[in-house]
């Protein structure tokens, strides 16, 4: 009863509570988050600047919710207030760098609004019961969907292609990228799970198709920064809740197994040139041999270096919102949300993103924990929380990931 993916006895005073009339205030919210989902896919099949406009149409709506109640609500209060000043330090540095793109320049200052709105809304108006059966549906629609066109992708040969890997073919599902669809359909399969923890219903045989559905697409993406974030989750769930003896075998067991897994596959094995890459690191020496560069994590490194140089030459207020690709030495995002925002935002839009952090620190720790299911469905997503953090600082960027952060927002939501 103690496991994290345990199943409670069904509450039909819950269930009553749960299948009560949907208030139009979270259709809104979840036909939002629909429409900017659906604006995706349509996207790869052609049609143009669909995303820009949903994030519009959405900061929109969201906007009118907001001045519906003209208040805070207090779990998200101090994360709203991040990313309001988040885009104040944006707006400053804009204004001292009058020539930066555009383009890339309101695409950060709106996604920091939506997010802001976007939090708040879910906490003013989500935390009911009735709002956790749609939020399910939604969920798994997410993961049929993006299974489906995942699947589609790998068997027309219309996935995604690597550079020097003309051969692999990998699914990006209902994104335009297979890492960024990847953390999505775990942060989809995470919350599944905690909104049938905190329902108090059993694992059926549609649940666990539906997550099976999700294993499927995770591995078609062969994003291994999702399937580290996934294998972690996991991990974290099970040692959290278990007593110290269980805690050590359990850790033994998936260092050996993390070990035998990263030796085994193949999608890993470009990292086997990282030692070599370290011993001969160096971006002062103008005789370094660029060829130990030889993939992905060494190339962060390198750009993490240059980038780190780069930024000291505008240190208070960085070269504008939205620029580290277009203004870093190898037109690259940092994939560093902490350099990133450094880079683009100086020391004032890192202060910025230190309060939205602690925002997001303060609704983890404000979820409750007084049952067992509550506390099974905290362990859960703050696994998740953890790892998503894990990977805007290691792996992937921070602007890329609009759907990934409504779907994390969603989940918090839910274990609440």
């Amino acid at each position: 009863m103690n496991s994290p993916f345990a199943t409670y006895p069904f509450s039909p005073n819950q269930s009553a509570r749960a299948d009560a009339k949907v208030p139009v205030e979270i259709t809104a919210i979840f036909s939002l988050f629909a429409l900017r989902w659906i604006a995706g896919i349509l996207e790869n099949f052609g049609l143009p600047m669909l995303s820009e406009l949903t994030a519009i149409l959405m900061l929109a709506g969201l906007s009118i919710l907001f001045l519906h109640r003209m208040r805070l609500a207090q779990d998200s209060a101090l994360f709203f207030i991040g990313t309001l000043t988040w885009f104040v330090s944006g707006s400053l540095s804009l204004a001292a760098n009058p020539d930066a793109d555009p383009r890339s320049t309101m695409s950060l200052l709106t996604l920091l609004l939506l997010y802001g709105l976007f939090a708040n809304a879910c906490t003013t108006y989500l935390r009911t019961p009735c709002s956790l059966k749609p939020l399910y549906r939604i969920m798994a629609a997410f993961v049929l969907i993006g299974s489906t066109l995942s699947l589609l992708q790998v068997l027309t040969n219309s996935g995604f292609v690597e550079i020097g890997r003309d051969n692999v073919q990998r699914a990006f599902g209902s994104d335009v990228h297979p890492v960024s669809f990847a953390i999505q359909i775990v942060a989809a399969m995470v919350a599944l799970e905690v909104i049938r923890i905190k329902r108090q219903q059993p694992s059926n045989l549609i649940h666990l198709l539906l997550l099976a559905c999700g294993t499927i697409a995770l591995y078609l993406t062969l994003a291994r920064t999702a399937w580290v974030m996934g294998l972690l989750i996991v991990a974290m769930a099970l040692i959290l809740r278990g007593s110290p003896l269980r805690r050590v075998l359990i850790s033994a067991f998936i260092a050996v197994a993390g070990l035998i897994f990263l030796t085994a596959s193949a999608r890993f094995s470009d990292l086997a040139s990282l030692p070599t890459f370290f011993a001969n690191f160096s971006t002062q020496d103008a005789v370094f041999d660029w060829r130990f560069v030889d993939n992905s994590v060494s190339w962060r490194i390198v750009n993490w270096s240059i980038g780190f140089t780069q930024a000291l030459e505008h240190p208070l207020l960085g070269f504008g919102p939205g620029q580290s690709a277009q203004s870093s030495y190898f037109s690259l995002e940092m994939h560093n949300i902490f350099l990133e925002v450094f880079f683009e935002g100086g020391i004032i839009g890192l202060g910025a993103l230190l309060i939205t952090l602690a925002g997001l620190i303060r609704m983890h720790r404000r979820l409750p924990h007084t049952t067992p299911q509550d506390r099974n469905a905290r362990i859960l997503t703050n696994a998740f929380g953890f790892a998503l953090l894990l990977a805007v600082t290691f792996s992937t960027s921070f602007v890329d990931q609009l759907m990934s952060f409504l779907l994390y927002i969603l989940l918090i939501t839910a274990a609440a």
